[in-house]
């Protein structure tokens, strides 16, 4: 019990910036016109991509690290609170829980290496299989890949200490529903 505490604590520091993060993944129009499923794994898919966004932001720079670690741990906390609201005892907790942040870290290295590749549809295909499910109508995949380009983008260009406070880049909803995606000969 007082190891939660400490933990509870020292993660304390990231949240704003969790909070920030979890603010950006539940804009209306990923769900409404994006087709990103308004349910709880729709929501969970977009909560793992913009936190380990910046997860990954925060581990490019000595200053950042530290509250990468600390953003990672309050999203682990975070879905174990959460597993425990929908009533997963211990017994079955461990196991989800340990799925989860398999499933955090991962989606986060093929995200990263989505946005690190040379090909203009890696990214597309990566969030075509996490997020959507492998099922998407490609324009909304183009057009969600396009934006978390730009996203990632300005991210990078924020100094460490602002997205350490919280302060992320702005989120420009009204540029995603806007036009057709850059990427028009996606093929997975």
């Amino acid at each position: 019990m007082v190891f939660g505490l400490i933990r509870r604590k020292v993660s304390a520091r990231a949240e704003p910036l969790y909070d920030q993060l979890m603010r950006a993944s539940r804009q209306p129009v990923f769900y409404a016109e994006l087709g990103v499923a308004d349910s709880v794994e729709g929501r969970f898919e977009m909560l793992m991509l913009f936190v380990g966004l910046a997860v990954h932001r925060l581990s490019q720079e000595d200053a950042g690290r530290e509250t990468a670690r600390k953003l990672s741990e309050l999203f682990i906390d975070d879905m174990e609170r959460s597993m425990r609201e929908i009533g997963y005892d211990d017994s079955g907790l461990k196991r989800r829980l340990k799925k989860v942040v398999g499933a955090f870290y991962g989606r986060a290295e093929a995200t990263a290496a989505g946005l690190a590749s040379d090909s203009p549809i890696a990214l597309a295909n990566t969030l075509a299989r996490n997020v959507y499910g492998g099922a998407a109508d490609q324009r909304h995949v183009a057009r969600l890949a396009d934006h978390v380009r730009d996203f990632a983008r300005r991210l990078a260009e924020t100094p460490v200490d602002e997205v350490v406070a919280g302060a992320l880049p702005s989120l420009k909803p009204s540029s995603i529903s806007v036009g057709e995606p850059k990427i028009s000969d996606l093929e997975t």
